[in-house]
Parts: structure tokens; C-alpha cells; sequence
């Protein structure tokens, strides 16, 4: 498994022609108005499909012209789109959507647009910037992104979007910022001095607002963070705990404090693929720095740096999902069951060793078997089979409602009963998915977004009933 390396300087600047109203937002120009999408983009939202699919909108029709692509707004533009997601915003979901350039890699002519969560009709549309990220929670109403010049010296703007209206402004950071997060009060930046040669001087972590982003406090990485991109944000919380994830490093901190508890990262101790799992843990496959591929195992890590359990086995892919039926019961660490809170030994099972995905629901582990469809769930409290299929096709489970564990490929959203592995639904959402649909890595997902249950792809957005 090989490390994915900085790809922030990809891509050259790109003129927008979407016809559409264009808002230029100058450094420390007073708010702006969202003007309305012109009568080319607002083609009806809904496209007519069985009763179970709410609304359905393709990113051709959201963005006004053949070719578009979703991508994930937490990624920008800084790569070619090869998964999509959007930000919950409540009555508005917050999508990316462009021209992808195989050839170059960039993704051209970007617009973020809000979605009505209830039609999907367009609400307000962006074409005057472009996000190199964005953070996966609003900042008292506002999605806060950071948008960055592409010249031999790049600086760097705090983009920040009203979520319902569209209204925004951008503010000019005196330093390159790598990364953005939000608890929800108070801005998080990451933040280095960057030349044409790369990364200099030593990065920091600051707490503050979008106007002073240090005026909280300030911390210095104990190592050398190398960004790159993630397959979600980059700063994440839960409570005071900070995780932050740049490419094989990863640090936990005190968000209220600053201070730093763990680093995980190069030259001593570097990581792939850390996933949170409650309560305030997180699981990462370490492995030598200067060799990826020498892993050494899997580490469950708290949130003062403490390994509360390890196994030998490396997580090969990331786990699908944790979602418990209560903390009681087990976590799942590389190929081993350990009590959640005292790390204590539960079980371990060869099934667990090599898989196409592991995914913790309910109470059971659902185990893809490799290089086949097969699936084993196992009992989370003992690790015993509970029932076997073979759906004859890959299926990540990326949500989990009321005993039913929701997967999709192939543009065809599916629930299953975690109780005896019986299939309830189908829902076709593409008859046609994009070339990604049955990719399990860079395919389609469906996520819980309060009552609704989101469809994602870099072709199609919709909601499906639940």
C-alpha cells in the first residue's frame, strides 16, 4: 500500500464559462450577494424513479453543461475527482462539482453549489474561487474553506459561504494554510511557510477565528507534517479531541488547550489510514517510514496518546464503518476484538486477517472475503459466525439505520439485515453509473444525513427513503 504524496501544487488556473452569475470576492471586501443560477443551470431538479428515491440530481444537470463531476468538497480541486461526497448542512447540502481533465489531473472550472435537502433543487451557486479543502463542519452557519493562489509563491484565503444563502467573503492568511477545521465555534488551521521547493520551517497547528486565526493559541508539530490528500477531512473532532490527518501523519491534541498528546508521523513512526472510533479513539495501521509497505501493525490510540490495543495484523483496507449497537460492545483492531474501554482481549478470528472490508454494525462484523464476494458476519461479543452470504458482487457498508446496514454499487443502493444477512431492498439510482460505481474505493456511497439517507457519486446525487 503506497503513500499518497502532496498534490497541492497540481493544476494551473482555470477560466470559468458556466453560465451562471459570477461573484468576485476580493481579500477583505464586505459580504458579497449570491446571485441566482441562470435559467441554463435550474433545469427540474427531480427526475422521475421508483417511490423510494426522493429526488436525484446528476452533476451534468447540476453544473449546466455534459461531462461534470461531483468530488468531495473536503478534497477541492486539488486532484482529479475519484470519489464524491457533499457537506450536511441541514436544509442545504453543499456539493463540488467541475470538469474533471484526466489528462492533467486538475479539476477544471469548479462551482460549489447548495442543494435544497428536501428537491435538491440549485439554492446558490459559487464560481468565483476555487477550495483546495473545506471543513466537514459549519462554522456558525458558514462553510469555511481555504482557497489557494497557484503561483511559484502561493498565498492563501479563509473562504468563508454562508451555507443557506450562498453570501461569502474571503480573507487573506498570513501564512500557507495546508488544512481547515471547525468544531463548530472556532476555526483550526494548520499552517506553513511553503516555497517553490517545497515545505519550510516548522508547521503549526492555530485555534482561532477566520479574521485572527492564532488568537487562541498557537502549537508547533513535534515532526515534519507532510500534507497530502485525504479521503476525508483533514481536522476532525470529537469533544476537546482533536485528530488531525496529513497524508502518513497524524496528531491527536487538546483542541482547548493546544497542546499536542500524540504524533504519529516521520521519521520514527509513520501511519496509514487512521479511522475514528468511539469513545475518543483512534485506529491506524502503522508502518516504517522509510519503507510503506513494512507494515507493523494496528494500533488503537487515545486521546492522550496512550496505545489502549494493538494487533499484529495491519487493517487492510480501513474500516467500511463502526457503528456499535452500544459501547459495550468490542472494537475491531487489525484482525482481534478488544474491549473499547480497557482494551481488554475479546476474540480473534482468521477471517479478519485478509479482507476486502471490514464493517462493525449493530452487533455484528460483516468480513468481505478477499478476491471474492463472500460474507461472514461474525458476533461482535464473541466472535462467532452468525450467518454467511454470497451477494455475487463488492458491496461497502457505509451506513447503518434502525438494524439495517446500507451499501451500494453499481448505482444500486441496498439494505441488509445485520439479524441474518437477508436482503430487504434495492434501489436503482443509476442505470448507467459512472465509471466509478463498482470501484469499492472510489465508488459510490450512501451516507445517513439526519432522516435522509444521501446517494453519492461523481455522476449522481439523490436521496432514498429510509
Amino acid at each position: 500500500m503506497s503513500v499518497r504524496w502532496p498534490v497541492w501544487l497540481a493544476g494551473t488556473a482555470a477560466v470559468v464559462t458556466v453560465a451562471a452569475a459570477v461573484i468576485v470576492v476580493a481579500e477583505d471586501d464586505p459580504p458579497v450577494v449570491a446571485t441566482a443560477p441562470a435559467a441554463t443551470t435550474t433545469a427540474p431538479p427531480t427526475v422521475p424513479r421508483a417511490p423510494e428515491v426522493q429526488w436525484s440530481r446528476s452533476a451534468d444537470d447540476v453544473y449546466g453543461r455534459g461531462f461534470a463531476q461531483f468530488s468531495d468538497p473536503g478534497v477541492g480541486s486539488q486532484n482529479y475527482p475519484s470519489a464524491a461526497s457533499f457537506i450536511d448542512a441541514g436544509e442545504v447540502y453543499v456539493a463540488y462539482v467541475g470538469l474533471p481533465d484526466p489528462s492533467t489531473g486538475n479539476f477544471d472550472a469548479p462551482a460549489l453549489v447548495g442543494l435544497d435537502a428536501m428537491d435538491g433543487s440549485t439554492v446558490w451557486r459559487r464560481d468565483d474561487f476555487r477550495v483546495d479543502s473545506c471543513a466537514d463542519q459549519l462554522l456558525s452557519g458558514n462553510l469555511v474553506c481555504v482557497s489557494t493562489s497557484e503561483s511559484e509563491n502561493p498565498d492563501s484565503k479563509i473562504v468563508v459561504v454562508n451555507a443557506m444563502t450562498g453570501e461569502g467573503r474571503s480573507v487573506g492568511a498570513p501564512q500557507r494554510i495546508l488544512a481547515v477545521g471547525t468544531d463548530g465555534s472556532s476555526l483550526y488551521t494548520v499552517n506553513s511557510t511553503v516555497a517553490p521547493q517545497g515545505y519550510e520551517g516548522t508547521p503549526q497547528i492555530k485555534k482561532g477565528s477566520v479574521d485572527d486565526v492564532g488568537r487562541d493559541w498557537v502549537s508547533e508539530f513535534p515532526g515534519v507534517a507532510i500534507y497530502a490528500g485525504s479521503p476525508s477531512s483533514a481536522i476532525t473532532f470529537d469533544g476537546t479531541y482533536g485528530l488531525g490527518r496529513f497524508g502518513s501523519t497524524a496528531i491527536g491534541f487538546d483542541s482547548a488547550t493546544g497542546a499536542i498528546t500524540w504524533y504519529r508521523g516521520y521519521p520514527d513512526s509513520c501511519v496509514q489510514q487512521p479511522y475514528r472510533v468511539e469513545p475518543a479513539l483512534v485506529i491506524m495501521t502503522e508502518f516504517v517510514c522509510s519503507w510503506s509497505e513494512a507494515f507493523t501493525g494496528t494500533a488503537a490510540v487515545t486521546s492522550d496518546g496512550r496505545v489502549l490495543a494493538r494487533s499484529s495484523t495491519p487493517i487492510y483496507p480501513y474500516p467500511e464503518i463502526d457503528a456499535p449497537a452500544d459501547l459495550s460492545l468490542p472494537m475491531i483492531v487489525g484482525d482481534t476484538a478488544f474491549d473499547r474501554s480497557t482494551g481488554a482481549f475479546a476474540w480473534s478470528s482468521p477471517l479478519l486477517a485478509s479482507t476486502n472490508g471490514v464493517a462493525v454494525v449493530g452487533d455484528v462484523v460483516i468480513a468481505r472475503a478477499p478476491g471474492t464476494a463472500h460474507v461472514t458476519a461474525l458476533d461482535l461479543r464473541t466472535g462467532a459466525v452468525r450467518w454467511e452470504s454470497d451477494p455475487g458482487d463488492y458491496h461497502p457498508i457505509t451506513a447503518y439505520v434502525d438494524g439495517l446496514a446500507y451499501s451500494t454499487a453499481g448505482g444500486i443502493v441496498e439494505s441488509i439485515a445485520v439479524e441474518d444477512g437477508s436482503t430487504r431492498r434495492q434501489v436503482e439510482i443509476e442505470p448507467t453509473p459512472d465509471r466509478f460505481g463498482t470501484d469499492p474505493y472510489l465508488g459510490s456511497r450512501v451516507e445517513q444525513a439526519g432522516d435522509h439517507l444521501v446517494y453519492t457519486s461523481t455522476a449522481t446525487l439523490a436521496v432514498v427513503d429510509r
